[in-house]
Protein backbone atom coordinates (compact mmCIF):
# COMPACT_ATOMS: atom_id res chain seq x y z
CA UNK A 1 0.00 0.00 0.00
CA UNK A 2 2.49 2.45 0.89
CA UNK A 3 5.81 2.99 -0.86
CA UNK A 4 9.00 1.78 0.19
CA UNK A 5 10.21 4.89 0.81
CA UNK A 6 7.43 5.45 3.14
CA UNK A 7 8.02 2.35 5.16
CA UNK A 8 11.84 3.33 5.50
CA UNK A 9 11.16 6.84 6.31
CA UNK A 10 8.89 5.69 8.91
CA UNK A 11 10.75 2.86 10.29
CA UNK A 12 14.01 5.50 10.57
CA UNK A 13 11.58 7.62 12.72
CA UNK A 14 10.68 4.98 14.63
CA UNK A 15 13.93 3.24 15.77
CA UNK A 16 15.37 6.52 16.40
CA UNK A 17 12.88 7.51 18.98
CA UNK A 18 12.27 4.41 20.23
CA UNK A 19 16.56 3.04 20.12
CA UNK A 20 15.17 0.03 18.36
CA UNK A 21 18.31 -2.67 17.70
CA UNK A 22 19.60 -4.03 15.86
CA UNK A 23 18.10 -1.48 13.53
CA UNK A 24 19.40 -3.58 10.49
CA UNK A 25 16.87 -6.10 11.27
CA UNK A 26 14.12 -3.85 12.18
CA UNK A 27 13.86 -2.14 8.70
CA UNK A 28 14.06 -5.10 7.46
CA UNK A 29 10.80 -6.08 9.10
CA UNK A 30 9.66 -2.94 7.92
CA UNK A 31 9.84 -4.19 3.58
CA UNK A 32 9.66 -8.25 4.13
CA UNK A 33 5.90 -7.93 3.74
CA UNK A 34 6.27 -6.59 0.42
CA UNK A 35 8.77 -9.78 -0.85
CA UNK A 36 6.07 -11.57 -2.97
CA UNK A 37 6.82 -12.70 -6.47
CA UNK A 38 4.83 -11.24 -9.05
CA UNK A 39 2.08 -13.81 -10.59
CA UNK A 40 1.98 -14.27 -14.34
CA UNK A 41 -0.75 -12.35 -15.23
CA UNK A 42 0.15 -9.24 -13.47
CA UNK A 43 -2.94 -9.19 -11.50
CA UNK A 44 -1.33 -9.91 -8.05
CA UNK A 45 1.11 -11.61 -6.29
CA UNK A 46 2.47 -15.10 -4.76
CA UNK A 47 1.59 -15.12 -1.72
CA UNK A 48 -1.56 -13.06 -1.66
CA UNK A 49 -1.87 -9.95 0.35
CA UNK A 50 -4.18 -12.32 2.36
CA UNK A 51 -1.32 -13.87 3.79
CA UNK A 52 1.35 -11.62 3.46
CA UNK A 53 -0.52 -8.47 4.80
CA UNK A 54 -3.28 -10.42 7.33
CA UNK A 55 -5.68 -8.90 5.00
CA UNK A 56 -9.37 -9.31 3.79
CA UNK A 57 -11.83 -7.68 1.77
CA UNK A 58 -15.18 -6.45 3.02
CA UNK A 59 -18.68 -6.42 1.17
CA UNK A 60 -17.80 -3.17 -0.37
CA UNK A 61 -14.19 -4.37 -1.82
CA UNK A 62 -12.49 -2.30 1.02
CA UNK A 63 -8.99 -3.70 1.76
CA UNK A 64 -8.79 -4.45 5.38
CA UNK A 65 -5.37 -5.53 7.33
CA UNK A 66 -6.15 -7.21 10.69
CA UNK A 67 -2.16 -6.83 12.61
CA UNK A 68 -4.44 -8.79 15.27
CA UNK A 69 -4.21 -11.81 13.48
CA UNK A 70 -0.50 -11.19 12.75
CA UNK A 71 -0.01 -10.86 16.48
CA UNK A 72 -1.61 -13.94 17.56
CA UNK A 73 0.79 -15.81 15.16
CA UNK A 74 3.61 -13.96 15.81
CA UNK A 75 4.26 -11.80 18.62
CA UNK A 76 2.37 -12.96 21.50
CA UNK A 77 4.65 -12.32 24.89
CA UNK A 78 5.26 -15.68 24.77
CA UNK A 79 6.69 -15.71 21.33
CA UNK A 80 8.40 -12.58 22.12
CA UNK A 81 9.99 -13.99 24.97
CA UNK A 82 11.73 -16.52 22.75
CA UNK A 83 12.87 -14.59 20.05
CA UNK A 84 16.28 -13.37 19.96
CA UNK A 85 16.67 -9.66 19.89
CA UNK A 86 16.94 -9.93 16.03
CA UNK A 87 13.66 -11.93 15.52
CA UNK A 88 12.05 -9.72 17.60
CA UNK A 89 13.08 -6.36 15.67
CA UNK A 90 12.53 -8.28 12.70
CA UNK A 91 8.68 -8.73 13.96
CA UNK A 92 8.26 -5.28 15.23
CA UNK A 93 9.59 -3.77 12.17
CA UNK A 94 6.50 -6.81 10.18
CA UNK A 95 4.37 -4.94 12.43
CA UNK A 96 5.23 -1.15 12.03
CA UNK A 97 4.80 -1.89 8.01
CA UNK A 98 0.88 -3.17 8.81
CA UNK A 99 0.08 -0.09 10.47
CA UNK A 100 1.99 1.96 8.27
CA UNK A 101 -0.42 0.65 5.61
CA UNK A 102 -3.01 0.72 7.05
CA UNK A 103 -2.57 3.96 8.23
CA UNK A 104 -1.72 5.48 5.14
CA UNK A 105 -5.10 3.62 3.38
CA UNK A 106 -6.72 5.77 6.02
CA UNK A 107 -4.69 9.36 5.62
CA UNK A 108 -3.75 9.20 1.78
CA UNK A 109 -6.07 6.46 -0.30
CA UNK A 110 -9.47 7.21 0.59
CA UNK A 111 -8.98 11.03 0.54
CA UNK A 112 -7.15 10.51 -3.04
CA UNK A 113 -10.65 8.84 -4.09
CA UNK A 114 -12.60 11.66 -2.47
CA UNK A 115 -10.77 14.61 -4.24
CA UNK A 116 -10.67 12.66 -7.65
CA UNK A 117 -14.16 11.04 -7.12
CA UNK A 118 -14.92 11.40 -10.86
CA UNK A 119 -11.59 9.61 -12.03
CA UNK A 120 -12.05 6.73 -9.29
CA UNK A 121 -15.71 6.10 -10.45
CA UNK A 122 -15.14 6.53 -14.34
CA UNK A 123 -11.40 4.96 -14.73
CA UNK A 124 -10.39 3.29 -11.86
CA UNK A 125 -7.13 1.92 -13.66
CA UNK A 126 -6.48 5.26 -14.61
CA UNK A 127 -6.90 6.63 -11.33
CA UNK A 128 -4.53 4.70 -9.63
CA UNK A 129 -1.84 4.73 -12.55
CA UNK A 130 -1.82 8.24 -11.63
CA UNK A 131 -1.64 8.48 -7.98
CA UNK A 132 0.85 5.91 -7.91
CA UNK A 133 3.43 7.49 -9.99
CA UNK A 134 3.07 11.01 -8.22
CA UNK A 135 3.55 8.74 -5.02
CA UNK A 136 7.15 7.19 -6.57
CA UNK A 137 7.77 10.42 -8.02
CA UNK A 138 7.74 11.75 -4.46
CA UNK A 139 10.32 8.86 -3.57
CA UNK A 140 12.48 10.02 -5.84
CA UNK A 141 12.51 13.47 -5.24
CA UNK A 142 13.05 12.83 -1.65
CA UNK A 143 16.03 10.67 -2.43
CA UNK A 144 17.50 12.92 -4.69
CA UNK A 145 17.39 15.06 -2.03
CA UNK A 146 18.26 13.38 0.90
CA UNK A 147 21.19 11.67 -0.42
CA UNK A 148 22.47 10.15 2.79
CA UNK A 149 18.99 8.86 3.52
CA UNK A 150 20.00 6.76 6.91
CA UNK A 151 17.10 3.94 6.57
CA UNK A 152 17.72 3.48 2.52
CA UNK A 153 21.23 2.96 3.49
CA UNK A 154 21.10 0.08 5.99
CA UNK A 155 18.30 -1.18 4.22
CA UNK A 156 21.09 -1.70 1.26
CA UNK A 157 23.63 -2.42 3.40
CA UNK A 158 22.10 -5.19 5.15
CA UNK A 159 23.94 -8.35 5.58
CA UNK A 160 21.13 -10.56 7.35
CA UNK A 161 18.87 -10.29 4.18
CA UNK A 162 18.15 -14.24 3.91
CA UNK A 163 14.56 -15.08 5.23
CA UNK A 164 14.45 -17.39 8.13
CA UNK A 165 11.84 -15.44 9.85
CA UNK A 166 8.16 -16.42 8.00
CA UNK A 167 7.27 -19.68 6.31
CA UNK A 168 5.24 -17.90 3.22
CA UNK A 169 8.11 -16.54 1.69
CA UNK A 170 11.12 -18.44 -0.09
CA UNK A 171 14.19 -18.46 2.01
CA UNK A 172 15.61 -15.81 -0.86
CA UNK A 173 12.21 -13.72 -1.04
CA UNK A 174 13.85 -10.61 0.71
CA UNK A 175 17.33 -10.47 -1.36
CA UNK A 176 15.22 -11.11 -4.38
CA UNK A 177 13.03 -8.01 -3.17
CA UNK A 178 15.78 -5.54 -2.25
CA UNK A 179 17.84 -6.37 -5.51
CA UNK A 180 14.56 -4.88 -7.42
CA UNK A 181 13.90 -1.85 -4.79
CA UNK A 182 17.54 -0.67 -4.98
CA UNK A 183 17.43 -0.54 -8.57
CA UNK A 184 13.77 0.75 -8.99
CA UNK A 185 15.24 3.61 -6.72
CA UNK A 186 18.43 4.72 -8.46
CA UNK A 187 17.45 4.59 -11.39
CA UNK A 188 14.62 6.72 -10.73
CA UNK A 189 16.30 9.11 -8.42
CA UNK A 190 18.87 9.67 -10.78
CA UNK A 191 16.21 10.37 -13.76
CA UNK A 192 13.27 12.62 -11.48
CA UNK A 193 12.72 15.89 -12.56
CA UNK A 194 11.63 18.36 -9.76
CA UNK A 195 7.66 19.21 -10.44
CA UNK A 196 4.13 19.34 -8.70
CA UNK A 197 2.12 16.37 -7.39
CA UNK A 198 -1.08 16.60 -5.75
CA UNK A 199 -0.20 15.35 -2.58
CA UNK A 200 2.40 17.53 -1.53
CA UNK A 201 5.96 16.97 0.51
CA UNK A 202 4.54 19.09 3.52
CA UNK A 203 1.31 16.35 3.45
CA UNK A 204 3.78 13.33 2.84
CA UNK A 205 6.01 14.60 5.70
CA UNK A 206 3.53 15.26 8.44
CA UNK A 207 2.19 11.68 7.27
CA UNK A 208 5.64 9.71 8.08
CA UNK A 209 5.83 12.30 11.70
CA UNK A 210 2.08 11.60 12.68
CA UNK A 211 2.09 7.85 11.68
CA UNK A 212 5.35 7.14 13.39
CA UNK A 213 4.05 8.77 16.50
CA UNK A 214 0.72 6.85 16.82
CA UNK A 215 2.66 3.27 15.64
CA UNK A 216 5.06 4.43 18.54
CA UNK A 217 2.16 5.05 21.12
CA UNK A 218 0.36 1.21 19.82
CA UNK A 219 4.02 -0.46 20.21
CA UNK A 220 3.54 0.72 24.31
CA UNK A 221 0.39 -1.20 24.66
CA UNK A 222 1.93 -4.44 23.44
CA UNK A 223 2.96 -6.66 25.92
Amino acid sequence: MASWIIHLRVAQQLYQQLHIEPTDMFVLGNIAPDSGVPTADGTGFTPDAAISHFRSLDGNGIKNIHEDLFIARYFTPKHCSSYTKEEYAFFLGYLAHLLTDKLWARDIVYPAKEKQSVLFQNNRELFWQTVKKDWYDLDFMYLKANPAFEAFRIYRENPNIQNTYVEFFAENAFEERRRFILDFYTNGAANIIEHDTYLSKEELDHFVLSSAKEIADRFKLLH
